[in-house]
């Protein structure tokens, strides 16, 4: 006489199989929203290179703006000097032509500086559109390999599904309702097999009573500890 928790333990390990696939299945939305995060990134970190290519222009600009202003005065100051009627007046042009001449010195280099600042920034715009190029490429391939995979695992779920209801079908519907319920709360195993007189869903030591019990085909035993069907065959 087949022992009635036999057809239990194929059935549980097709229920796992399932539990298995739907779990990849709900998992794959959150990795391709994942690589899509990495392209965002990418694109953030670009921007933010060009942001950085687009100050430095802009500070450029605004030095070639100061360096004609100081220019422009020191063509004035000189225009004065020659009309200058005094010595003193005529000084007092030279210290501050000299003083806009300083001013325009600074400002070249500074200008130094910052033509040394766009040169690094158009090499880390290349790097980064460099990276988000590798990156499209390589999401893109990612996001097909998901979306043929979730085809993959869906196909054989639904065939498993079919498979599990057909033998669902030949076991006695109490015994499947409280094997359900079990698999349900336990979320594992709801029919262990005894071990060296132990449960092997919750490893603890069972009586001996209930370690015969588990051999008898006439009698369903579970655990005393955990609850789950026990099966010593």
């Amino acid at each position: 006489m087949a022992h009635p928790l036999e057809a239990l333990l194929v059935l549980q390990e097709k229920d796992r199989k399932i539990a298995k696939m739907q779990r990849e299945i709900r998992d794959i939305p959150t990795r391709k929203a994942e690589v899509e995060t990495q392209l965002e990134q990418a694109k953030i970190k670009l921007a933010a290179a060009r942001e950085a290519q687009m100050k430095v222009q802009s500070d450029l600009k605004q030095l070639e703006v100061e360096v004609e202003s100081h220019k422009e005065k020191i063509d004035r100051y000189k225009n004065q000097q020659m009309e200058a009627k005094t010595n003193e007046q005529y000084r007092a042009l030279l210290i501050e032509v000299a003083n806009e001449e300083k001013g325009i010195s600074d400002f070249e280099d500074r200008e130094l500086e910052l033509m040394e600042q766009l040169e690094a920034s158009k090499k880390s715009i290349e790097s980064r559109e460099a990276d988000l190029k590798e990156e499209e490429e390589g999401i893109r391939d990612e996001q097909e390999m998901l979306v043929e995979r979730l085809e993959e695992v869906q196909g054989d779920l639904n065939a498993l599904i079919e498979r599990r209801a057909k033998m669902a079908g030949e076991i006695a519907p109490a015994l499947l309702i409280r094997y359900e319920r079990i698999f349900a709360n336990k979320g594992d195993f709801a029919v262990v097999r005894v071990e060296n007189s132990h449960c092997r869903g919750c490893n603890m030591k069972l009586p001996p009573q209930v370690v015969n019990d588990a051999i008898n085909p006439a009698k369903l035993v579970g655990c005393n500890y955990c609850g789950r069907m026990l099966v010593n065959i």
